[in-house]
């Protein structure tokens, strides 16, 4: 794999200084939640700095590049092009910065959307990416950035409302990963709730 000093070099030519200031808060925040959570802070460090490194194509360019990859282009996708910058994000790190770990990749891939039953380093990357110091303080902000370090499955879940809510307000077309990551987790509360309540 492509020494870290090389990685932040290159990545640096490649986006905007937003943009990459931005990368930088998430890799910082996914090694804090790593730390936090006993995962790989090595990985989650890379997945983190790597997660928007396909982010400064240009629409037309993504749209491109996934049709060529074989990446399902459905209706979320062509209203909102740019969310498949996550899933080209994995392709490119992999064949740009020499990353061959595949949890790594899954990490980069599935961090706009989530996924059903993600690693734990699926979830650190997810809420780093909504939470690093940069963003602007958007709906509930101060009690996620608390929730990921108490409870990373309850962060999961009010991050993934809270951007339910917000495209349905702004009419924007749901990508249906974003919805069935949600209920599942849901699910996965409400039975260990109930599992806590058969105990007592």
């Amino acid at each position: 794999m492509m020494e870290h000093a090389e990685m932040v070099r290159k990545l640096q030519k490649k986006l905007n200084d937003r943009r990459f200031v931005h990368s930088i808060g998430v890799e910082y925040t996914a090694a804090a939640l790593a730390f936090k959570y006993g995962a790989d802070v090595e990985k989650a460090r890379i997945a983190g700095l790597l997660h928007d490194c396909a982010k400064y194509l240009t629409t037309e360019e993504k749209l491109k590049k996934a049709k060529k990859l074989g990446i399902k282009l459905t209706k979320c996708v062509k209203d909102n092009p740019d969310i498949v910058h996550a899933q080209l994000g994995a392709y490119y790190a992999e064949k740009k910065y020499d990353v061959k770990d595949e949890e790594i990749l899954t990490a980069i891939k599935y961090h706009t959307t989530g996924h059903p039953n993600m690693s734990l380093l699926d979830k650190i990357i997810f809420v780093a990416d909504f939470i690093e110091p940069n963003r602007k303080m958007v709906k509930d902000m101060e009690e996620i950035r608390r929730e990921a370090f108490e409870d990373i499955d309850k962060c999961v879940i009010h991050i993934l409302k809270n951007v339910l809510e917000y495209l349905k307000t702004k009419n924007y077309t749901i990508d249906d990963m974003t919805e069935q990551t949600y209920y599942y987790y849901i699910d996965s509360i409400n039975m260990k709730e109930i599992k806590q309540i058969k105990k007592q």
